[in-house]
Formats: structure tokens, C-alpha cells, sequence
């Protein structure tokens, strides 16, 4: 069940957050966020077989945590949260899992340096010269480590993004025709489970 669920070298100017023009003007861009939505391709590698998996779909967020992610290519998934409960759909198990909690969505992982001030970062460019920004995780328990956020080629919008898991898997996330603060309509942030199905609760 886990490899099907979706679950998404730097130079030496290195500089942290707050002492950085260039993440503090991204950080104050992305602190008026209230929607986001747009394509994604979602690659995640195991951290011992070696082996990737590729997914691609259309997102839709709601900050802070309501969140619709339809994977289109791949293994189909429809993944739908209103911010107290998440569920999983699986077409091809015809089955539905169903989270308490809203449950983490590795999708919005890029958000968390950016809302939480307390995280510090330091600022790049990686081998082709586009500005990247690794998030300095402390905590060696983190769903997430190794956190980087990659640039477009302007500095201002986050394009895509990086984390290893608790696991060892290694997801890549890429973003592609992004549209900010467009008016989402409430019903894609809920869910009625298909007739036929069987309903998992977590």
C-alpha cells in the first residue's frame, strides 16, 4: 500500500533567513496566500530498493489545511481534506481510507518554512545557477528532513520542492501553471465516498 499512496550540491553563499532580501520578499509574497492551485508531477524514490515512482495530477489548496490533489497519472488517487478529515480514494482497490486530524499532505510540506518564522533557512544556487533555499530542520524525528524549496528563476515563486521521510523515501515535487487567490469553490474540499466501496478509518 505504501508505494502506491501518494504520500511528493549548493555553492558557498549560503546566508540565513532573515538576514536574506531575496526569502524575506518570497516569504512576504506567499503570507497573503489564501489559494493556490495548478499541476503537479510528484516523483518518490525508496531509500533502499533505489526504485522511483512518478505521478502526475492537479492540485487545489485552501490555507491553511484544506486541500483537493487528483492524480491523473500513475496510480489514480484522489486525495480530499477539509482541515479535520482527510480521505483517500483508490479507484483501482475501490477502496476509501479515511485519516481524523486532516492528515499531512507531503504536497504542502513547502508551506511550512514559509508560515513558521522560527525556521531557519539559508539561500543558494545549486550546479545550474537557479536559487534554492534549504529549510534547517532540527528535529531528527521530522516527517520531513532534508526540506529544499526550489526557486524560479526570478527568486520570487517557489517552483517546485524536495524532502526525504521518516522512511528514507526521497519525494521530488514540480509545480506547473500555478494560479494565486483565484476563488475555489467549497465543494472540492469535501468528499462522498463512491457506492460500492469499502471505507478504511485510520
Amino acid at each position: 500500500m505504501r508505494r502506491i499512496v501518494l504520500l511528493l550540491g549548493f555553492c558557498t553563499c549560503l546566508a540565513v533567513a532573515g538576514s536574506n532580501p531575496m526569502w524575506d520578499n518570497v516569504r512576504s509574497s506567499y503570507l497573503d496566500l489564501k489559494t493556490l492551485s495548478g499541476y503537479f508531477k510528484e516523483t518518490i524514490c525508496s531509500g533502499n530498493q533505489g526504485s522511483c515512482l512518478e505521478f502526475n495530477g492537479r492540485f487545489a489548496i485552501s490555507v491553511p489545511d484544506r486541500y483537493r490533489i487528483e492524480v491523473t497519472e500513475g496510480t489514480q488517487q484522489l486525495f480530499v481534506s477539509d482541515g479535520t478529515t482527510l480521505w483517500i480514494y483508490i479507484p483501482k482497490l475501490k477502496q476509501v481510507m479515511k485519516r481524523s486530524g486532516g492528515g499531512f499532505a507531503p504536497v504542502l510540506a513547502f508551506l511550512q518554512p514559509v508560515l513558521d518564522s522560527t525556521v531557519s533557512v539559508e539561500v543558494a544556487k545549486d550546479s545550474t545557477g537557479k536559487y534554492v533555499v534549504k529549510a534547517l530542520v532540527e528535529d531528527e524525528m521530522s516527517a520531513m528532513q532534508d526540506l529544499v524549496l526550489e526557486l524560479s528563476d526570478d527568486g520570487t515563486l517557489i517552483t517546485g520542492f524536495s524532502f526525504t521521510d521518516g522512511t528514507g523515501q526521497k519525494f521530488h515535487f514540480s509545480f506547473s501553471d500555478q494560479q494565486w487567490n483565484t476563488e475555489l469553490d467549497a465543494t472540492m474540499f469535501k468528499f462522498t465516498p463512491p457506492k460500492g466501496v469499502t471505507i478504511v478509518k485510520e
